[in-house]
């Protein structure tokens, strides 16, 4: 793992904080669940910094932003669904870049996949602690709501990632 990798996985950790507060202060838990500041940012980082920092971002960010701005909730624990769901975002983005997937591919298979880890943790974790929920709804759900920050992500992600790797060239 380059250092370059570590220190960008650092400012995205920092950019994905500064980034909720602005979304969840102009809006609310809403706008969070419209625009996904959090799914942004962790998968940017699996593209740009690679599999494991993006993992790792992934992973700490929304359980990080939890404990200093309340959200995403601790309770229901939205935060460790997200966790689950961001960290495979980082992982796969990362693999898939290195491999170079096509980019819209490439979100398009992440994106799928986290959903489907967010589905697995929210029903097993769910079922652990007791909380009886209806996963196949909130996913659905979550993906209508989701859709406008998606869309952001397709069209904002590729974006980034050839400025960088252009700059990176030069």
């Amino acid at each position: 793992m380059k250092a370059r990798s570590v220190v960008y996985g650092g400012v995205f950790l920092a950019v994905g904080l500064v980034l909720s507060l602005v979304i969840h202060s102009i809006g609310g838990q809403q706008f969070g669940t419209i625009f996904g500041p959090l799914n942004f940012v962790a998968l940017t980082t699996g593209v740009v910094t690679g599999p494991w920092v993006g993992l790792t971002v992934g992973i700490i960010l929304p359980l990080l932003s939890s404990v200093i701005f309340g959200m995403p909730p601790l309770m229901p624990p939205i935060a460790v669904f997200m966790a689950l769901q961001l960290g495979t975002y980082g992982i796969l983005t990362g693999l898939f870049e290195r491999k170079n997937l096509n980019i819209f591919l490439n979100l398009a298979i992440s994106i799928v996949t986290g959903g489907v880890v967010y589905a697995l943790g929210y029903y097993v974790i769910g079922y652990m602690i007791g909380i009886h929920l209806q996963p196949l709804t909130a996913i659905l759900l979550s993906f209508a709501l989701g859709l406008p920050g998606i869309v952001i992500q397709f069209l904002l992600i590729p974006a980034i990632r050839y400025s960088i790797k252009r700059a990176r060239k030069s």
